[in-house]
This record gives structure tokens, sequence and C-alpha cells, in this order.
């Protein structure tokens, strides 16, 4: 893809010293946004479009996406216009599935798109077709943090945008995450024995995570009640939260807060009392381990807030894939964990079990599943709320 056209960046200065000091500065300051703006609409309706501007502050603030330089992902523009989730996209009479294209479809800086190895077109439209569950979802991991500062009659954190999701009040409020349990995945697995404890349960709500969908931006997410461009976690490379934490909240207002997390912190949590839970007895998953933990919280004494953490659902499924007899087994696995330890919970407590992202089936060497695309199985995850 040829980047730049004799048209797309007009020196200010004359002659050949005006030009290379032109071409210096636009180097330097990353090079001349796209002029084309790239129409855009979802699910039919017009929505923000693409513009230079936009192409030139996603370039300044994710360079380690850009390819040479020269391209952004199409994915993470789409991301910075509002875009939650994506289905299929349709350009110049062409349809793809999102999942298909997502990690191989770039703008370039000319304003040109090229998808998997075809050729860089200038569309007169893009449009994206949304999951269903874009318009089922009724709630969004920034909901959760306002929600456990609800229950514990507590402010919600300082720049937290989302909404509390129960007037429920209680002394105690228990946060669980199931890492990498998408909602499709389960629904497909629901009835069938796979997870008999949370069958057991009211029906799930169907919730929306953030992009990217990774672990470090989810958590991040969930624990401030922010967006990505506010809590400043917006990529795999930062650790540390940019607003106050609900971990912080809970603490700065005289209570404990405690995390037992697996064998790392996917972001720096201070004002939490942790638990790290490594691989003890090398079966290949430190749930076991996290959930000992979380019963050894319990034996001390409940804080008035406990996260817990299960990460053996998404390790199985990058290893062996989503759909898969593993991914269920570790399923099943997690959903006995979670029966004996709520089980353990003394009465007036309020729970809530969610997961961080889903999970899509890929092929790329030795992983047969991934996430942290904008596509249905990687944003949706389902939500569940347990009154004791």
């Amino acid at each position: 893809m040829r980047m730049l056209t004799r048209h797309s960046c007009r020196p200010h200065l004359a002659g050949r010293l005006g030009l290379l000091l032109a071409l210096l500065v636009a180097t330097l300051l990353g090079g001349c946004a796209p002029r084309r703006t790239i129409a855009l609409e979802v699910d039919g309706t017009p929505a923000t479009p693409l513009t230079g501007k936009a192409w030139k502050e996603s370039w300044g603030n994710f360079p380690g996406e850009a390819a040479d330089g020269q391209a952004m992902p199409l994915e993470r523009l789409l991301s910075e216009a509002g875009v939650d989730s994506a289905e299929t996209l349709e350009m110049d009479g062409r349809s793809w599935r999102w999942e298909e294209i997502c990690a191989d479809a770039w703008v370039g800086r000319d304003g040109r798109v090229t998808v998997g190895d075809g050729a860089a077109v200038a569309p007169g439209l893009l449009s994206i077709r949304r999951p269903p569950e874009a318009g089922q979802a009724t709630s969004t991991h920034l909901d959760l943090a306002p929600t456990v500062a609800s229950v514990l009659g507590l402010p919600a954190p300082q720049q937290a945008t989302g909404s509390a999701l129960t007037d429920l009040r209680a002394d105690r409020a228990v946060l669980i995450v199931l890492d990498g349990l998408g909602y499709r995945w389960y629904e497909a697995s629901r009835g069938q024995g796979v997870t008999p404890f949370l069958d057991g349960l009211d029906a799930p709500t169907l919730a929306r995570s953030v992009y990217p969908s990774v672990t470090r931006v989810s958590m991040a997410a969930i624990l401030s009640g922010a967006l990505p461009a506010v809590n400043g976690v917006r990529d795999r490379g930062t650790r540390n939260l940019a607003v106050q934490s609900i971990l912080q909240a809970v603490t700065e207002a005289g209570r404990r807060a405690v995390v037992v997390e697996g064998e790392a912190l996917p972001i720096n949590m201070p004002g939490a009392e942790l638990r790290l839970s490594g691989d003890r007895d090398g079966d290949g998953y430190t749930d076991d381990n996290t959930f000992d933990n979380a019963m050894a919280v319990l034996t001390e004494g409940l804080p008035e807030f406990l996260l817990v953490h299960f990460h053996g659902i998404d390790d199985a499924g990058h290893t062996y894939g989503p759909d898969s007899a593993e991914y269920r087994e570790r399923m099943t696995a997690v959903d006995g964990y979670l029966e004996r330890l709520l089980a353990g919970f003394p009465a007036g407590i309020v729970v809530r079990i969610t997961a961080d992202h889903g999970m899509h089936t890929v092929h790329e060497g030795d992983k047969l599943g991934n996430h942290g695309t904008l596509s249905g199985e990687d944003m949706f995850v389902p939500l569940w709320v347990v009154r004791y």
C-alpha cells in the first residue's frame, strides 16, 4: 500500500528547502493525517465518520499498533469512533465476518482501507453490523464499581461514569470474575450439566466488555467504572490506573478490601490486601489455589469488599479453543468452586459474578482461542447477582 500521494501533503514553504523542512516536520509529528473522511454507518444509521484527525490521534496514542507507522487497525479507529461491537463489515459491495478479518483490516495515511490480501481502496462507505447482543445488553463493565459502592453505601469512584445496577444494600459485597467466559459459550452449554450451580441461579443478564477486550483493560474498567480513555489503561502495555478504583474508595472509607488473584495481577491494585494464587500443585491451573485462598479469607473474616478472579476458563480457551471439551471441563471445575465458595458466605451480602471478556476460535500457532476484538464472542459476558 502506498500511504502518501502527491496531493496528500502540500508544503507551505516555497522551494526545495521549504519542502524538505515541511517533510521533516511531518515526519516528526507522525506525518500528514489522511485528508479523506470515511463515512461510517452502524446498523444502518449514520455514525461518527473516520477522519484524518482521528487517524492521527490514534497513531499518536497507540504507535505500537501501527503497521510500519503507515496504517492503523480499522478496529482501533472504529472503537475510538464509538463502535462498541461488530459482527460484519460491508465495503464497496463486499461483506466480511468481523472475527475473520479484524486483525487484518487497516486504514492507511491516505485514508484507503485494506482488508486481508485485497487491494487498498478508498471506500465510499463503511457499514458495520453489530451482533444481536448489542441491542440486548443491559449493563457494561462500567456499572460494576458503582454497583459495589452503592451496595456498601459509598460514593462511586471519582471518575466513574457507570450506573449502579441495584438498590440493594448490604454490609459486604463480593465480585467474582470468571476470566474468558463469554456469554455465547455459556448460553451454548447452559442446561447441559456443564455448570449446574450457575444454571441453578436466576438467568444472567447480558453485559458488555470494553475494547480491547483483554483482561488488563477490562479489569481496569471494572474497578474504576470509567472508560479506558479516562482510566488510563487502554492497551496491554499499561498497568496503572490514572483514576480512583473501587478498592481505594472502600479502603479510604475506612473499610477493608481483599483481592484474590491468580499467579499475577492484571493491573496494579493499590488500596487492597492482595492474595496471589500460583499453580502450587502443578496441574496447569490456578483455580484450585484461588479457591483455597478465597476460603482462607472467609475463615479470617469476610471483608467489606472481596474480589475473586478465576483464570482457568481463559487458559483452557487459549490452549484448546472455546468450543472444546477442555474449555467446558474447566467451566465445570470453576462452577464447583463457586458452589463451595458461595456456600461459605454469611447472610446479608450481595454477590456479583461475571467475566472480563469472552473468547473466539482461532488457529494461531499453538493457540486455538483468543480475544481482544470487537466481535460478539469477545465483547459480551454473562452477569449474575446473588443476594444472601
